[in-house]
């Protein structure tokens, strides 16, 4: 009797384990991400109107935040917001913040026409493209390359090396002033050599560490002939050091409460199996 009562408890665990455990999807309340890095940051010559040889260097500050919450589970706003700073003044150099709606169960972004475009990967990321729109990245494929290793965790990186045309990035806000440009013009990276790779821990589809640049870099074209007018910025960084072992840590948390959320019901639920079985047979050998 005694066996079947515990068989009968771990089977209410387990109920009360899935009715009451943490959020599963893929934006939960309280989520963000942040990143910061030191990357390039080169203007052109204001009076020779080229980019110089040396590169000067800039802050960049990443930050996904979840801004309203309220049509959960429908749907969520974020705030995605770019930030590069002078790493001497700190002050603000460039600086683009847009407030997509997503669905937080996957990280799709909704009211686009399209179900197929992500601002971060969704669980259980396949080898597969993905069409990322993230901040000033309208919608690139993604492509899986390969699997790789940060600081012991298992990732997969994925790559996109092509046109790059963000215009509205550099149009201005409070903290930056902008640049302008006319009707029928766009800035884009020179030469299509916008690179982007991203590592990604697969189960949680968080993102470990990026890298993004435009070495040849971004000019106000003429949209329609695709003439170079003027250059705007030659740009690039790549996440490192402290802020890949604060993500690395992050994401090992994270990804272990995935795996007790997904494994012990069905643990909880096997062991009651075993006990039942295990008390019937022990009935029969008594009578």
């Amino acid at each position: 009797m005694k066996v079947l009562m515990a068989s009968v408890g771990l089977l209410v665990a387990a109920s009360a384990w899935m009715f009451l455990a943490d959020d599963p999807a893929r934006l939960p309340p309280g989520w963000d991400w942040q990143s910061s890095f030191v990357g390039t940051l080169t203007w052109p010559d204001p009076q020779g109107g080229k980019f110089p040889e040396q590169q000067t260097l800039g802050i960049y500050e990443r930050s996904i935040t979840i801004e309203e919450n309220e049509d959960r589970p429908a749907a969520v706003v974020l705030k995605d917001d770019f930030v590069i700073r002078d790493p001497v003044t700190e002050e603000i150099t460039w600086r683009y913040t847009v407030y997509p709606s997503v669905d937080p169960a996957t990280g799709r972004h909704l009211g686009l026409g399209s179900d197929e475009e992500f601002i971060v990967f969704p669980r259980q990321v396949e080898r597969r493209s993905y069409r990322l729109r993230m901040n000033y990245i309208k919608g690139v494929p993604v492509e899986f390359l390969k699997e790789d290793i940060i600081e012991g965790l298992k990732v997969f990186l994925f790559t996109y090396k092509g046109r790059g045309e963000y215009t509205e990035s550099y149009l201005g806000n409070a903290d930056y002033p902008g640049v302008p440009v006319a009707e029928g013009q766009e800035i884009k990276c020179a030469d299509d050599q916008f690179t982007l790779f991203i590592w990604v821990e697969p189960l949680t589809g968080e993102t470990v560490k990026m890298s993004e640049r435009c070495d040849s870099g971004d000019y106000v074209f003429n949209a329609s002939t695709g003439e170079a007018l003027s250059p705007v910025l030659r740009w690039g960084g790549m996440t490192a050091g402290s802020d890949i072992l604060s993500r690395v840590e992050r994401v090992r948390q994270e990804r272990l409460r995935l795996l007790v959320l997904q494994y012990l019901p069905f643990a909880l639920v096997s062991g009651a199996l075993l006990l039942a079985i295990a008390g019937f047979i022990r009935r029969g050998s008594q009578s």
